[in-house]
């Protein structure tokens, strides 16, 4: 029983292999797809590269081409990596075949998404903005503590700690003036990029009491007035 199923089996592809040896040329018919993006192309670029020709799909992702057998068939598609196959099957002299296009990975920028802090929150952060204190001697103090302010004038450590938190207080200032930006940007009171913010804040050099007490009118009408400014340089 079994001698007779391989025999069946191998005059089968006897048959099929005549068949295809009669099949001078092969029709191939094929279609270009995207399962997760369905949409038309016009850039569909069909070639042959065992025979070195080429040719435009259909806007549905149709297309047919004559081809023989075991030819390397390349297809491109604007925006997706290039297909290939083999015309290695055929019924009839014929070839149907679907290409399921993957879309091409892009690697892109890291976006960082901030909260829009509300015009309240921005005030009530602005009238709390101050310089933390640190250990400073002057004016009255002098006369009192004339060895600490004689170390807080030559001590190395000392300044280094009032610059530190001179720097962290100034960072401070400096962020809370972009989130406000970033505030007038949703009120579409300016039209500001991301990366335009820090030349901005450079040009407008806010006074910090100005900034710190101005009401939500007087500083908005500032910064619109300033911001038409830095556009016009």
């Amino acid at each position: 029983m079994n001698r007779i199923v391989l025999l069946l089996l191998f005059v089968s592809f006897l048959q099929n292999c005549k068949a295809q040896s009669n099949c001078s040329e092969i029709t191939v018919k094929a279609r270009v797809i995207d399962t997760l993006r369905p949409q038309s192309f016009y850039h569909v670029v069909v070639f042959n590269k065992s025979r070195g020709t080429a040719m435009f799909g259909q806007p549905d992702g149709w297309f047919t081409v004559q081809a023989r057998l075991f030819d390397t068939i390349v297809v491109s598609v604007k925006e997706y990596p290039k297909e290939t196959f083999i015309v290695n099957e055929e019924i009839s002299c014929r070839l149907n075949k679907v290409i399921v296009l993957k879309y091409k990975s892009k690697k892109l920028n890291e976006v960082i998404l901030r909260p829009i802090k509300s015009a309240a929150e921005i005030k009530e952060e602005r009238q709390k903005l101050a310089l933390g204190k640190t250990r400073s001697v002057t004016g009255i103090d002098v006369l009192q503590s004339p060895i600490t302010f004689l170390y807080e004038t030559f001590s190395q450590k000392e300044r280094s700690k009032r610059w530190v938190a001179e720097a962290r207080f100034a960072d401070k200032q400096r962020e809370l003036l972009k989130e406000y930006l970033r505030t007038c940007n949703s009120y579409n009171l300016i039209s500001i990029d991301e990366q335009e913010m820090d030349d901005f804040v450079d040009f407008m050099n806010m006074d910090l009491n100005f900034f710190r007490s101005a009401s939500d009118y007087g500083l908005a009408l500032f910064v619109k007035r300033k911001f038409q400014e830095f556009k016009s340089r």
